[in-house]
């Protein structure tokens, strides 16, 4: 599994573009005891919004912390050098919360030309959501550098972002990284809807705007494919 630069730049900051990269494979159902509700979760992943289609080969589901693509972002976290340290996973500090490394979870990558794109689902009780939707990093994160094994580095900044809300509660930030190759923005959207904690994310050079309006759109469309798929 070797990364573009543009997917390793974002590995520092969030597990969602490793999936194109990697491909992600399901677990065998007998090795993990979270198998049905994950299938289950995956299920209720979004087909297709407006023009990004889910890409099922780069897609995987399991228990959190087994995921393939949780499991190789980690370890290509773990070589990366911050000014910063305190700013590592700075955008998803919530995938360290053992509720959430123990639980069922589908990672889904669709095919979206504007962008590269993916969708988390993570299946816990109520309050566990609400906390892991409540980790955010500290405020000496809006900005930073990481430095990478090969010695190539990319300078990062965190931002807010006001976006309509989704589901039952839900925030929004936008992560520009900068390196060699450019720039590139991550905008994402966290949201709870009920004990599902979901996450939108959409990496590339595209117009934000147009980033922010799929992200509204398609956190939109997942929560009614849930609400329709596992109530």
């Amino acid at each position: 599994m070797r990364l573009h630069q543009s997917t390793r730049t974002a590995v520092a900051v969030s597990v969602v573009v490793l999936l194109t990269a990697c491909g992600g494979q399901g677990q065998e159902q007998g090795d993990d005891p979270n198998a049905e509700s994950a299938a289950a979760l995956h299920e209720a992943q979004p087909m297709s919004v407006h023009d990004a289609t889910l890409l099922s080969e780069s897609s995987e589901s399991g228990t959190y912390s087994e995921l393939v693509t949780v499991q190789y972002s980690e370890e290509v976290r773990a070589s990366t050098e911050l000014d910063k340290p305190e700013c590592l996973d700075a955008a998803n500090r919530w995938g360290d919360l053992e509720s959430v490394r123990q639980a069922p979870a589908s990672v889904a990558a669709y095919e979206w030309e504007r962008g590269t794109m993916s969708h988390i689902l993570v299946e816990l009780d109520e309050d566990a959501a609400a906390d892991a939707l409540g980790t955010r990093p500290p405020e000496t994160c809006a900005e930073y550098t990481a430095t990478y094994e090969d010695g190539s580095s990319s300078d990062y900044g965190v931002t807010d972002l006001e976006l309509p809300s989704i589901g039952d509660e839900s925030r929004a930030f936008a992560i520009q990284v900068t390196d060699d190759g450019g720039e590139n923005h991550m905008h994402t959207v966290m949201y709870r809807n009920g004990g599902i904690l979901g996450t939108t994310s959409i990496m590339g050079p595209g117009d934000p705007e147009e980033y922010e309006r799929m992200l509204v759109d398609f956190s939109e469309a997942a929560v009614e494919r849930q609400r329709q798929m596992l109530d």
